[in-house]
């Protein structure tokens, strides 16, 4: 079962780091608690994919 996440991994790490900069610049203009939340969890995401926890 791990090997179709394998396959889709670069992927998905390469469309991660793009919401990560929407989603900074997002914060800076408009920061809301619910903004704050969801970069801190991409970051997280983004953090394990660097970490090769994923």
């Amino acid at each position: 079962m791990e090997r179709w996440w394998w396959k889709i991994r670069y992927s998905v790490k390469g469309v991660i780091f793009p919401l990560i900069c929407i989603q900074f610049v997002r914060t800076l203009l408009l920061p809301t608690g619910l903004d704050v939340f969801i970069l801190f969890i991409l970051f997280l995401i983004y953090l394990g994919f660097l970490l090769d926890m994923y």
